[in-house]
């Protein structure tokens, strides 16, 4: 709570009154001086308490005394009258105006001693409303690092004390826990700006409109992780002696709790690679022995693929994204580096796969049709074969078996390459012999007529016999047989990538 010029306004026992400018304004102090030049004695914020003595009612120095004491930061006068002056000075309540001073008139029989001590009694109640405030948000961080995992319980409770987001990281750059959820967007910036700074003990840097402070965990040259702390206002006192705290809970665990990931991870890897290796028993058993839930079937299996150096960052999110946690979603890295997705098979899931692809840049996947656990084994080697494969065009989508057949072969060769493939394809069909009986427009015509030579004719308005002289003309030029599957194939496909 700030102490304001309003609260004082309120009190009866003082009876002032204001005369000019706003009672919103806050007053960190009063201070007594009738000096033409107070201010090498005022503290920024300081009510100055004045009768005036020094000038007189009509003095042409009231501006320039008003001008100093705003650029001193003094938020307002109290005029003392009945003593010097009868009433305020005109002079110096224009001057305020222009100069947004708040004037506040104190009449004669209030000492100036008792408007200080209501500022002093005020300020002293707020320091003992504020360190109060402040123990219990110390109680509070310490019954939350009471909740495993603690870090994360930590991090969580503070990001609710400072209204702020809160980063926690090791000291390899794995994130172990952010709050609120957004917060984990800025995890590859802090990464960043870590690796930039030197020495991050206690660091700071801008992002948007958040002023963003890193902070070391853990003792020693070396700490074991690093928190970071974002939001647009300045951290105050109390609100530094709680982030203190904070950071004294996670420097006995953060080491243990970067231990305690990689061992969830490997335990995950394991779980998996069983139910891949149709070791559905095993898996079950395994699971249920360390703790982790496995998804009700049926369920899909996605892999997801993304640039080697954003694997981590792509793993994390997976792993504290809540829609997957709530369907108790099996999140692992397989044992060639694969990022996989076990999760059931109900509406919105597939969704929520959509939303993290699409948020993490340069990334993919493939997802199985709905398959019980027995099934995962079975399906695993053909959806790994179309994730290894899938084309640039596939970035940013989570698609189906069908979806990948639907993105056409052509979509897995570069422009470059297939219109190289299909001018050399096409090139005998585009001599200059061929090119008099247009050869390419006959034979385009019949593939697409599907060999039919009656309708292809009719489509090209010439007799069945001079298609059949043309179509034997294509075929000395190609050398093959049109009766070849493989060649209609071809020449489709290298009209297609010529169309593209």
């Amino acid at each position: 709570m700030v102490h304001t010029l309003g609260r004082l306004l309120a009190n009866p026992n003082l009876g002032l009154k204001l005369r000019t400018g706003r009672a919103d304004v806050a007053v960190h102090w009063a201070h007594v001086s009738d000096l033409v030049d107070p201010t090498p004695y005022l503290d920024r914020g300081s009510l100055l308490l004045t009768t005036g003595l020094s000038l007189g009612r009509t003095s042409r120095r009231w501006p320039e005394y008003v001008d100093r004491l705003a650029r001193a930061g003094v938020p307002g006068v109290g005029f003392g009258v009945g003593l010097r002056h009868a009433q305020i000075p005109e002079p110096l309540i224009s001057a305020a105006v222009q100069r947004g001073l708040s004037v506040v008139e104190v009449p004669k029989p209030t000492p100036f001693s008792s408007v200080v001590r209501m500022v002093a009694d005020g300020l002293m109640a707020e320091e003992r409303a504020e360190q109060s405030a402040s123990m219990e948000r110390y109680r509070g961080l310490v019954r939350a690092a009471l909740i495993p995992p603690p870090h994360r319980s930590i991090v969580t409770r503070l990001a609710g004390l400072l209204d702020a987001w809160v980063l926690l990281l090791s000291r390899e750059g794995n994130l172990l826990a952010g709050a609120p959820d957004h917060a984990r967007r800025y995890a590859e910036r802090v990464r960043l700006e870590v690796s930039r700074t030197r020495s991050w003990h206690a660091a700071a840097f801008d992002h948007g409109d958040a002023r963003v402070i890193l902070l070391s965990v853990g003792q020693g040259s070396r700490p074991a992780g690093v928190l970071a702390i974002g939001r647009t206002l300045p951290l105050g006192v109390h609100e530094r002696g709680v982030v203190d705290v904070a950071v004294d809970l996670l420097s006995l665990g953060v080491a243990q709790a970067a231990e305690l990931l990689d061992s969830e991870r490997r335990e995950r890897t394991t779980v998996l690679s069983m139910l891949l290796s149709d070791r559905v028993a095993a898996a079950t058993d395994a699971a249920d022995a360390l703790g982790i839930p496995l998804p009700e079937p049926p369920v899909r299996i996605a892999v997801l693929t993304t640039d080697a150096a954003r694997r981590d960052d792509l793993l994390e999110l997976l792993e504290n994204t809540g829609g997957l946690q709530i369907v108790s979603a099996l999140v692992a890295c397989e044992s060639r580096g694969r990022v996989a997705v076990v999760l059931p098979a109900v509406e919105g899931e597939t969704g929520v796969m959509h939303t993290i692809i699409s948020r993490m840049r340069g990334s993919a996947g493939v997802i199985s049709e709905p398959v019980d656990l027995g099934g995962l084994a079975k399906v695993w080697p053909k959806i790994v074969a179309l994730a290894d494969t899938l084309p640039s065009s596939a970035t940013g989508r989570l698609l189906s078996t069908k979806d990948v057949a639907d993105v056409g072969l052509l979509s897995y060769v570069s422009k470059a390459e297939a219109d190289g493939w299909a001018f050399a394809t096409l090139a005998p069909l585009e001599s200059e012999d061929a090119r008099r009986i247009d050869l390419l427009t006959t034979v385009r015509t019949y593939l697409a007529h599907n060999g039919n030579t009656e309708a292809a004719s009719a489509a090209l308005e010439i007799h069945r016999r001079t298609l059949a002289y043309r179509l034997n003309r294509a075929e000395t030029l190609l050398g093959r047989r049109f009766s070849d599957p493989a060649l209609r194939a071809e020449l489709w496909m290298a009209f297609t990538a010529r169309d593209r």
